[in-house]
Formats: structure tokens, sequence, C-alpha cells
């Protein structure tokens, strides 16, 4: 079936091939027809060559019998010898004709010519019997009865050389008719050869002629188009090669047209990702707090590209579970607060972690690997970008698009430069918060040194401590002990100066677990 559409397909080549196929072939048909009805014409023509050397001797024997009517006439009136050797001549010519058509002859007049053979025989013996009458001593009677016979056979002779010529000139009638009929078939198949190439040839040319007048406008269409006339369209009209290649050129200019249609756009496009990341640049070197950080970046992002949604997870204190810290949206709300985790390794996010590498899937639903997540029910798309400085990962920038394919290598490349920025932001947030909470803490000793340094008094000094501490600390009870030191005979002392103070804080009456030892001066 295939074979037989393909066969039929309107294409330039296989009308060009199937029109010598068909002349080929109807060459050689009538080339065969006509060399089997020129080989019907041989036979014939041997026939006709027969049957005219039949009709010659036929000719001859009919001379022959006429002469040896004459001649013997005369002899019998006259009985000159001279008469005597024509009848015998005549005669014999006679024989010799009948002897030719007999080696020569076709079968269908055989049995004729042995019935004339037998005549001619029968009057050869009458006729020497009448010519040796006078030598035999033959009555008158004799004689005369002898030659009645022979007439007879004479005229038998006459009639069946008639009956063998006109015999003989039907057959040859009747085969020269039929070398005719041959020959005007012959000449008609010719004829007919002739029309139907001059056919082919004909829509050969108009078919040519109209591809080449198609490839001229297409040129023409290709030419103006380089011009910078995008406008144009190649006109088809037929569906083999030349309207193929007039649809693909259309195809072609079309596409050509949406992608300098686009162009702007996508400059524009690019050059918004470029503003953006500079302003999330901008922002990120204002900002000292991861959470306010995370918040800046995913709303930036979600905003400036038309995202579905973004979040920011953040490696926990283990480095085994990712936290939620930001998230667009009412979902990303409810997620931080149900405080939203995601084990390293596991899902997009935990995978990208582990790895520390982007991972980008165009459609999720392709994706073994994938965690839907109910409160992101039109999920088609998603990046995992870590979050990372060197081999340490910080955390995930995470985006989600809601078509499939909504998410490039362009964005991925995009998103990494933003992780980038924010790994380097969020190393100097921790840095300065690290940095802030050192300095407030040696802040709040000097002052509470140099508050104890004023007091006269252990009492004082125990006092000044314990109100400080717990208001450093936040603590709703602090209490100090002194614990009591052995004397070397093993006796207890309460030199203060030499005692170790124990400081219990405590919080809503509950011990915060961080007890301290402290010796005071």
């Amino acid at each position: 079936m295939n074979l037989f559409r393909q066969f039929f397909t309107p294409s330039i080549r296989r009308r060009i091939s199937s029109a010598f196929v068909i002349v080929t072939v109807f060459v050689l048909v009538m080339a065969v027809a006509s060399y089997f009805q020129l080989r019907q014409v041989r036979p014939y023509s041997e026939t006709i060559i027969q049957n005219s050397s039949d009709q010659v001797q036929l000719q001859k024997l009919a001379a022959a019998i006429s002469a040896l009517d004459a001649d013997l006439e005369r002899y019998l009136v006259i009985r000159g010898v001279e008469y005597k050797e024509s009848v015998q001549t005549d005669i014999q010519e006679m024989i010799e004709a009948l002897a030719v058509m007999q080696s020569n002859s076709s079968a269908d007049i055989q049995p004729e010519l042995a019935t004339l053979g037998e005549t001619i025989t029968q009057l050869q013996l009458g006729v020497e019997q009448v010519l040796d009458a006078q030598a035999s001593g033959a009555t008158s009677g004799e004689t005369t009865l002898r030659i009645v016979t022979v007439y007879d056979d004479i005229d038998r002779v006459k009639q069946l050389q008639e009956e063998l010529s006109a015999k003989t000139l039907d057959a040859l009638q009747a085969t020269a008719q039929t070398q005719s009929q041959i020959a005007n078939n012959v000449l008609t198949q010719f004829v007919i050869l002739g029309a139907v190439v001059l056919v082919v040839a004909v829509v050969s040319a108009w078919t040519t002629d109209r591809r080449l007048r198609s490839i001229s406008t297409l040129t023409s269409t290709a030419t103006e188009i380089a011009a910078g006339d995008l406008s144009r369209v190649a006109p088809v009209e037929s569906d083999d090669e030349i309207g193929m290649l007039a649809k693909s050129f259309n195809s072609m200019t079309s596409q050509l047209r949406d992608f300098i249609g686009s162009l702007e756009q996508r400059v524009a496009d690019r050059t918004q990702a470029l503003a953006t990341s500079a302003e999330v640049s901008r922002r990120l070197a204002i900002i000292l707090d991861p959470g306010q950080l995370a918040g800046e970046v995913v709303n930036e992002v979600r905003n400036a590209f038309d995202y579905y949604y973004a979040q920011i997870y953040l490696m926990d204190e283990t480095g085994e579970n990712l936290v939620l810290t930001s998230g667009t949206g009412e979902a990303g709300a409810a997620m931080m607060g149900r405080g939203h985790s995601v084990p390293k390794g596991r899902g997009l996010v935990g995978r990208a972690a582990d790895a520390n590498t982007s991972v980008l899937v165009p459609d999720v639903s392709q994706e073994a690997g994938w965690l839907p997540n109910e409160l992101l029910p039109e999920t088609k798309a998603e990046a995992a970008i870590p979050i990372a400085v060197g081999e340490q990962v910080l955390g995930v920038l995470d985006v989600q698009h809601s078509l499939v394919n909504g998410l490039t290598e362009d964005d991925v490349i995009l998103l990494e430069s933003l992780a980038g920025q924010v790994a380097i932001s969020l190393q100097n947030a921790r840095s300065y918060e690290e940095s802030r909470k050192k300095a407030e803490l040696e802040s709040l000793v000097n002052v509470i040194g140099q508050k104890i340094q004023r007091t006269t008094s252990m009492e004082e000094t125990l006092q000044t401590a314990i109100r400080e501490l717990g208001t450093a600390i936040g603590a709703s009870r602090v209490r100090a002990s002194l614990a009591p030191v052995a004397s070397a005979v093993g006796t207890p002392q309460s030199v203060l100066s030499a005692e170790p103070v124990v400081v219990i804080a405590e919080s809503n009456g509950q011990s915060d677990n961080e007890n301290s030892n402290a010796q005071v001066a």
C-alpha cells in the first residue's frame, strides 16, 4: 500500500519517471506486437512467392496444353514429322511444369497436382499411341477412339489446370490481403505510438514549463525577501517538490518574521532580567537579616519573571534538613506557618543541596523524583538552584512555573547568578550577626565588670553581679551560693574572698540548664 501511495505521489520526479515508464512500456509493447506481426509477414511472403511460382508454372502448363492441342491437330491433318516433334515437346513442357509445381507447391494443392500428374501421364500415353498409330497397324476406328480419348484428356488437363490456377490465385489474393492487413496493423501501431509519444511530450513540456515558472516565481520571492521584504509569500500551486519547497520557504519566512518580531521583546526581557539582577544585588547589599533577605529575593524574582511560585530554603544547624525561610503568596505563608522542611537529598530541592548543582525539570510529570505539593497544584516545571559558597551549601533557591517547558537553561543561568549573590549576602549577614553578638557580649561584660569594680563589699558585689546577669540574660530569678572551702586541716573556712561562688539563673521558676561557676575576686 505504501509503495502504491509513493508511486502515485504527485512529485515531479515521479511524474517524469512515470511518463518515461509509460512511453517505454508502450514502445516495448508496440515493438513486441510489431515484431510478432512482422514475423507473420515472412511466411505469407513465402506463400505469395510460392503461389506466384505455381501461377507461372500453371501458365506454362496452360500454354503447353494449348500448344499441344494445336500441334496435335496439325499433326493429325498434315501428318508432318515436325508437328510430331512439336507435340512431343509440348508434352515434355507439361511434364516439366508439373514436376516444378510438385517439388515447390504447398501441401494444399498436392492432391490436385497428383490428379493432374496422373491425367498428364495418361495423356502422354494416349498421344504416343496416336503418334504411333500407323506404325502399330491400328485400324481407323481404334485410331479415332484414341484421338477422342486424347482430346478428352486434354480437356481434363485444361480443367484441372484452371481449377488449380483459380485455387492458387485465390490463395495468393487471400495471402496478399492478410499481408496487407498486417502492414496496416503495424502502421496503425506506429501511428498510435507516435500519438502517445506526442501527447506525453506535450504534457511533459507543459508540466516542465509550469514547474519552471513556479521556480522562477519562488526565486523572485526569495530575492525580494533577501532584500528585506518579509511580507512576501511564495505561491503554493501544487503538492509536488516545488509546492513543498514553497511551503517550507513560507514557513521559514514566517519563523524569520516571528524571530525578528520577538527579538525586541527578547532583548527587553533580557534587559529586565539584568535590571532585576542589579536591583536584587543592590538590595542584598543593605539587608543583613537572612529572613528579610530571602523574602526580598523570592518576591523580586517572582514579580520580575512572572513565575508561578518562588521560595528559599536555608540549611539548618545539623546540615541534614532544608528549612523553608521564605515563599511567595499564600502557599509560602502556609508552609512557613507549619515549619515546612525538606530532608537533604529528597526531592528536587534536596537533590540540588546534596549534589551542590542546579536541577532543571521542564516537565515535572515526567520526573520520578519530583515531590508534588497540594498547595501548588499548577506546578508544571521547576528549577532548584543551590545557594552555596564553594563546597558549602547554605540553602536552595527554588522556582516553579505553571507551563510545561516554562523554565529553560537561560532561567537557570540567571537564577544561578542570583543564588551566588544571595550566598554572599547570607555569608555577610551571618558574619555580621556573629560579630554583633560578640561585640554586644564584650560590651556587656565590660559594663558588668565596671559596675562590680565600683562595689565595696562582697555582698554588694554579689548583688550587682546577680542583678546585671539577670538583666542581661533575661532570667526571672538569679541566685548565688558560696561553696565551702576546706582548710589545710579539713575545717570549713568562711573567707569570702577565697570561696567559690555558684550562680544559678532561672526563668519562670525553672532552671535554664545553663549553670555557671564563677570565681569572684
